[in-house]
């Protein structure tokens, strides 16, 4: 990890960054909802931030974002508050270089947003680690699942098996996030050592510097790399899903998108627990009403969830 100070490692607030006077808000509407549930506190993060980009040439795009605290509150709050910063500067960086890799690799759409993610990724996990270091809390890379949604296609970066996302296409609920454990970062002892700057002790071949240069590995904190993909969106999609596994463990896939379809067609028969979807309603009630049912179902931590609907919600009463 980088020996940076936290405040060397200090991301820029998002007004701050450079940007046109006019950007494309893309057409859709949104609901995030998160429940403390069981637990004795609310720790998981979301973040929702419409057309977070403004910047020439417009690129309109919006951000959503859930953040799974299962295996740390500190880390899946600061990557609520961060992450989404560090990927428009990435982006913003790489549209004012003299060559950006978008124009010499023309065709390779989806390593440009790898790139962009991953780097986005390191930045805010390495800006983590300073700031907990001797504060006695704990840096981890803790699961998530956030997605842009471009006008002919989403991005999906995930990490982690307990955030997914599903989009709902056509009649299907599609699962798009994988389910097996991530990589690291780092693939072998070699590169570790390589990367590991002042926080690692290069091998003499004594015993002793060996032993710290092991330790130095072993006790780093675990960041998975993030999977990245291309979604390209289709006429027949209704609303994306993405959530933690308070949800997931407890409402498939399959449920939670027939829930949402049967809330937006049945607006006015609802159970007790459920608020009516009149015109004072929004997205929102989907995603509470989602998490609700999670709990009522068994879920014993947090519940979050972010439902996006590629329409505006009351463009048509029944989809």
């Amino acid at each position: 990890m980088s020996s940076s100070s936290s405040e060397e490692l200090e991301l820029v607030p998002l007004e701050s960054m450079p940007g046109s006077d006019v950007c494309p808000r893309m057409y859709l509407s949104y609901g995030i909802a998160t429940l403390q549930g069981r637990c004795p506190a609310l720790t998981d993060g979301v973040t929702a931030v419409p057309s977070f980009t403004l910047m020439s040439p417009l690129m309109g795009m919006d951000y959503f974002g859930v953040y799974d605290s299962s295996f740390g509150a500190y880390s899946a709050k600061h990557l609520a508050e961060r992450l989404h910063i560090a990927v428009a500067m990435g982006i913003h960086d790489e549209l004012v270089v003299e060559t950006p890799r978008f124009l010499q690799f023309p065709g390779d759409l989806e390593g440009w947003w790898r790139k962009t993610f991953l780097d986005a990724f390191r930045l805010v996990d390495d800006e983590l680690v300073a700031r907990v270091t001797g504060a006695g809390a704990v840096a981890d890379g803790c699961p998530a699942v956030v997605t842009l949604v471009l006008k002919d296609y989403l991005v999906l970066a995930s990490r982690g098996a307990t955030c997914r996302a599903v989009i709902y296409r056509g009649e299907d609920a599609v699962q798009l996030t994988s389910e097996r454990r991530p990589e690291p970062y780092k693939q072998t002892e070699q590169q570790d050592v390589q990367e590991a700057g002042d926080h690692g002790v290069k091998s003499t071949g004594n015993l002793a510097d060996n032993m710290a240069t092991s330790s130095a590995i072993l006790f780093r904190p675990y960041f998975p790399k993030p999977e990245v993909l291309i979604v390209v969106r289709e006429p027949r999609d209704k609303f994306l899903i993405l959530a933690t596994a308070g949800l997931w463990n407890y409402i498939s896939p399959a449920q939670a998108c027939s829930f949402i379809q049967n809330r937006l067609r049945t607006s006015r028969i609802i159970m007790t627990w459920e608020k009516a979807l009149d015109d004072m309603g929004s997205p929102t009630i989907l995603a509470e009403d989602l998490a609700k049912l999670a709990i009522r179902n068994g879920s014993q931590g947090n519940v979050t969830v972010a439902v996006i609907l590629f329409k505006k919600f009351w463009d048509e009463h029944c989809p």
